[in-house]
C-alpha cells in the first residue's frame, strides 16, 4: 500500500504523533527514560528540528515542531524510531521485530488557536488517560518542566545499541531498571544537548512580541488546567482514580497490551472552516500533480519535476544492466 504523501513546507507548524505497535514500552522507569532521552538528543543532533513541546506516553509520542528543513522531519523521526526499537528489542531479547507502527501523523496547524489547543491537548493527555491528575505529577518524559522553568536545553547521555543486553523476566522490575540505567550512563562517554523552543510556533504565526507571547503561554496553562479539571470531574463521575506517579515509575515493560486506536490521519488542523476547506482543495490538487509526475517517471520521462514541498519517491528502475 502506498505511503501517504507528506507536506512539510518551510516555516509550518506540525503536530506529529507516532505510536508503538503493541505493548507498554515508553514507560516512566529510569531505563526507558534514558533510552528516550538518548534517542531524542541524538536525533536532534543529527537532524536539527525545532521542537516546541514534546511528551512520551507508554504507547505513543506527541510533539509540536516548526519546520526549518523539511527533509529533517522524517529523518529525525526515523532515527528516533530505529534506535529506540533496537534498544528496546535488545532488552526484551527479541530479534528483527518491529516496535513502531509504520509512518507518523503530521497535520499542518493552520491557525494560532488550533496550535494552542493542540499543545494543551498534548500536556493534558496524562490526566485525560487517568495516569496522573496533573502534568506537574507526570514522571514520564515531557518538556513541561523545561517549559515551566525556562531552562530550555539539557545534556543527555548518548547510549549505543551494543551496550544493551536482554533482561530476564525476574529483572523486569524497578531496581533492575535503575541498575541498568546507571550502568549504561557510567559506560557512556558521549552526550548531546536536547533543546526546545517553546515560543517558535508563535513566531511562525508572526507573533514575536515577548509580552504577547507571555499572555498566550498564560492562556495555554489555563487551558491545560481546565482540561485536567474536566478529566478529574469525569473520573469522579465514573468512580475512577489515577494510576499515580509511583506506580507508573515501577511499571514493567509489557508486550501484552493492545492499543485501541481510532480516528483517521488529518491533513491539517484549523478552527476556521474556510481555511481548512481551502487547504484541503490545494493539497488534493498537489497530490494529483504528484501522481501525474510519478506516472511520467514510470514511462521513462524524468524531465518533469516533482512538486515543491513534497518528498519525491525514488526514481523507478526502468531497466536492468545486462552483462554478456
Amino acid at each position: 500500500m502506498a505511503k501517504p504523501i507528506k507536506y512539510h513546507p518551510h516555516g509550518s507548524v506540525l503536530f506529529c504523533t507516532f505510536s508503538v505497535e503493541e505493548g507498554l514500552l515508553l514507560l516512566s522507569n529510569p531505563l526507558c527514560l534514558a533510552i528516550i532521552k538518548s534517542c531524542l538528543a541524538a536525533a536532534q543532533f543529527l537532524y536539527p528540528i525545532t521542537i516546541c513541546h514534546f511528551l512520551a506516553q507508554a504507547t505513543h509520542i506527541h510533539m509540536i515542531l516548526v519546520v526549518k528543513n523539511p527533509d529533517h522531519v522524517p529523518s529525525f523521526i526515523r532515527h528516533f524510531k530505529t534506535e529506540s526499537a533496537h534498544m528496546l528489542n535488545r532488552i526484551l531479547g527479541r530479534k528483527k521485530r518491529t516496535i513502531w507502527c509504520d509512518g507518523y501523523d503530521s497535520p499542518l496547524v493552520l491557525t494560532l488557536r488550533r496550535a494552542l489547543l493542540a499543545i494543551a491537548y498534548l500536556y493534558a493527555n496524562p490526566a485525560k488517560d487517568n495516569l496522573v491528575s496533573s502534568i506537574d505529577d507526570y514522571p514520564g518524559f515531557s518538556t513541561w518542566k523545561m517549559f515551566q522553568s525556562g531552562c530550555l536545553s539539557e545534556l543527555y547521555t548518548r547510549l549505543r545499541r551494543f551496550q544493551f543486553f536482554p533482561l530476564s523476566p525476574k529483572q523486569h522490575n524497578l531496581k533492575s531498571y535503575e541498575q541498568e540505567a546507571q550502568r549504561l550512563t557510567q559506560e557512556s562517554t558521549e552526550a548531546f544537548p536536547f533543546t526546545i523552543e517553546p515560543n517558535a510556533w508563535m513566531d511562525a504565526f508572526n507573533i514575536t512580541d515577548p509580552a504577547q507571547q507571555q499572555k498566550i503561554n498564560d492562556r495555554l496553562r489555563e487551558r491545560i488546567s481546565h482540561l485536567e479539571q474536566r478529566a478529574a470531574t469525569k473520573r469522579l463521575k465514573d468512580s475512577r482514580s489515577v494510576i499515580g506517579g509511583s506506580r507508573l515509575i515501577s511499571q514493567p515493560l509489557s508486550l501484552s497490551y493492545r492499543p485501541q486506536r481510532s480516528g483517521k490521519r488529518m491533513w491539517c488542523l484549523s478552527d476556521k472552516r474556510s481555511l481548512r476547506v481551502s487547504f484541503i482543495a490545494f493539497f488534493k490538487k498537489l497530490m494529483a500533480t504528484a501522481r501525474a509526475v510519478r506516472e511520467k517517471w514510470r514511462q521513462g520521462d524524468a524531465s518533469v519535476r516533482y512538486p515543491p514541498g513534497l518528498f519525491p519517491p525514488s526514481m523507478p528502475k526502468l531497466a536492468n544492466v545486462y552483462r554478456a
